[in-house]
């Protein structure tokens, strides 16, 4: 109720109405006291007379040498006489009131009291009785009374207009004591009201200072996009922000009152020597700033996360010491440098690549030359050594009729012994496979060397028609060093493909990372036999379909939704980076609006499946 009455602006309205309504009262009732005593006063003037008259006057030895006694007397404004209904003398004859008050003393009354505020002047008339005495029977014997009856009564007369007067003049002073009182009061009361709301609204503007600045804080630590704790010299939470109860997974209430490494931390031992524990004591004791340490906090869930914080004295007055302490996850800043160097690594590789890849073109172009030479040569040799055995075919039937020439016969036994001795007829056919051999090992080069420059020289970035079944068999022999130990293969390519248009080097690559990654697969089953990578091409609804199916070990089932991702692998540390199939899948579905999708079996094998539309356009 103050509070209110201070907010209002007519604070000093209510102090005045309150002073003001207690003064009437007080006034009302003081002038209700003074009214009522008129006839109190009258009474007790009239009381007083009565006992004053009958202790002093109403003697009996008094009576009889003084008669003037029962006459009336004045005392002031007071009148007063002895009466009787049956005087001595008749001027102390009791009128009709005196008469009736008189029969009332016989029934027992002690005195009649009655005011006469009508008559002009007004009055007040009071009686009381007079009892007989023995001496009062020398006088009054005639009476037949005796002894304590009532011989009379003192009548006393009080004029009411002095009383009525001092009772005008007493409300009149304390009307004008109610004033001087109202008006004190009122004026220190409103001093006071004000001086008080002075103060109270002093107080209010402070209060709601430092609730501003409160709030302005808490908005700012709430603000705050990394953990924000004080703790105090015991290493206990005193305050936290919602995102350091975010970051380690507890709530703010959670968290006050506990000790901070025990959250952090749990039944785990710090990692690192220099750890959040340490390093808020040693602040606490010297005061010196640590800032950009590093930990590893563990979360409530139990994972672990990577932090870096730092510990400030907190500026405050009295003993105790306490700090703040601001830490943030960096969790997917050092997963983010990690993948950077990985990408670093795989970049570098990829130039490496790059390198070896011009190199191969190179050295391709510069063996093509030579091995077509020998091409041509071995087919030369052939068709020369063809003419060389229809000319000893011709020599042989020469000789079968020179026989028939005695003089001929030694030369024909020379010719025989030499043909035995070198065995013509094992030379001929071995050098004829030798040949066939080496125009077959000849065109196998030719053919890994062609493939070599179509695969180190792809084209350029722009979609082109491309062969599919060439880019398949270009890789299969690219790759043929990763497959021919662990398995065969088998090509099953459509002879009706239609040319598709694409990216031809880039869906090469892909192709290629494929029948790699089969080989690899096979290589991981270690079964006794070589295993199979089969390879097919067809059309189906306007989509050209590469299917790569191996008989491997098969994807587990809990790796299959990775697949994809980059960085993922399921080959041993060196020999896969996670990067081949996430690279495959970027080149055919974002480049080519094609598809990219495998069959597995764990343990039976797995098939991946290229779709490309037939007519892509660059992504």
């Amino acid at each position: 109720m103050l509070i209110r009455l201070l907010q209002s602006t007519y604070y000093w309205i209510f102090p005045i109405i309150f002073w003001l309504a207690l003064t009437l009262v007080s006034l009302i009732w003081n002038l209700s006291v003074i009214d009522n005593s008129v006839e109190k006063i009258a009474f007790e003037r009239g009381q007083i007379m009565y006992e004053m008259v009958r202790l002093t006057k109403i003697n009996p030895v008094l009576m009889a040498n003084d008669p003037t006694l029962f006459k009336k007397q004045n005392v002031k404004d007071i009148q007063y006489r002895a009466v009787s209904s049956k005087p001595m003398n008749p001027e102390n004859i009791s009128d009709a009131w005196e008469s009736q008050a008189l029969d009332q003393f016989e029934q027992g009354t002690s005195f009649k009291f009655e005011a006469f505020l009508n008559q002009q002047p007004a009055y007040f008339r009071y009686i009381g009785p007079v009892y007989m005495q023995e001496q009062c029977l020398q006088c009054h014997g005639y009476e037949g009374k005796v002894v304590g009856n009532v011989r009379g009564g003192i009548s006393v007369k009080v004029l009411a207009e002095p009383i009525i007067a001092a009772q005008g003049e007493a409300k009149q002073n304390m009307t004008l004591l109610h004033f001087i009182g109202f008006l004190l009061i009122a004026v220190t009361s409103n001093f006071l009201m004000s001086q008080l709301r002075k103060h109270w609204l002093t107080l209010k503007l402070t209060q709601h200072d430092l609730k501003d600045k409160e709030q302005f804080l808490s908005d700012v630590t709430n603000s705050m996009s990394e953990g924000f704790v004080v703790l105090d010299n015991g290493g206990v939470v005193k305050y936290a922000n919602p995102e350091s109860a975010r970051l380690i997974g507890w709530t703010k209430n959670e968290m006050l009152g506990k000790q901070f490494s025990q959250i952090v931390y749990g039944e785990k031992k710090p990692a690192k020597e220099k750890n959040v524990k340490t390093i808020v004591m040693d602040t606490l004791k010297d005061g010196v700033i640590r800032a950009d340490n590093d930990d590893l906090f563990t979360h409530k869930s139990g994972h672990e996360i990577d932090i870096v914080f730092s510990v400030s004295p907190m500026l405050q007055s009295g003993d105790e010491k306490r700090v703040v302490l601001t830490f943030s996850d960096i969790s997917e800043r050092k997963r983010a440098d990690r993948e950077r160097m990985d990408l670093e690594r795989q970049l570098n590789q990829t130039h490496k690549m790059e390198a070896v890849g011009q190199l191969a073109g190179g050295i391709a172009h510069e063996i093509n030359t030579p091995i077509q030479y020998i091409g041509d040569n071995l087919k030369f040799i052939k068709e020369s050594q063809q003419d060389m055995q229809n000319l000893l075919q011709d020599y042989a039937e020469l000789s079968s009729k020179a026989k028939q020439q005695p003089e001929l016969q030694a030369e024909l036994e020379k010719i025989d012994e030499t043909i035995e001795e070198i065995d013509l007829e094992y030379l001929t056919e071995e050098t004829t496979n030798a040949i066939d051999q080496s125009i077959t090992g000849a065109s196998q080069v030719a053919r890994i060397v062609l493939a070599m420059k179509e695969f180190a020289h792809p084209g350029g970035k722009d979609m082109a028609l491309a062969d599919l079944n060439r880019i398949v068999s270009n890789a299969v022999a690219v790759c043929k060093n990763e497959w021919k130990y662990v398995a065969d293969t088998q090509l099953q390519l459509s002879d009706n493909l239609p040319d598709v248009k694409c990216l031809a080097g880039e869906v090469s690559q892909v192709v290629l990372n494929i029948i790699v990654n089969a080989a690899h697969a096979i290589e991981a089953a270690k079964r006794e036999e070589k295993g199979t990578i089969t390879i097919t091409t067809e059309l189906k609804d306007e989509q050209v379909e590469i299917r790569v199916s191996d008989t491997g070990t098969g994807i587990p089932e809990e790796a299959q939704e990775y697949v994809f991702n980059p960085f993922f692998t399921t080959k041993d540390v060196g020999r896969g980076t996670g990067q081949g199939l996430a690279i495959a899948q970027d080149i055919i579905v974002g480049k080519h609006q094609g598809e990219l999708l495998f069959e597995t079996e764990q343990g039976v094998g797995t098939t991946f499946i290229i779709r490309l539309p037939l007519t892509s356009e660059m992504a």
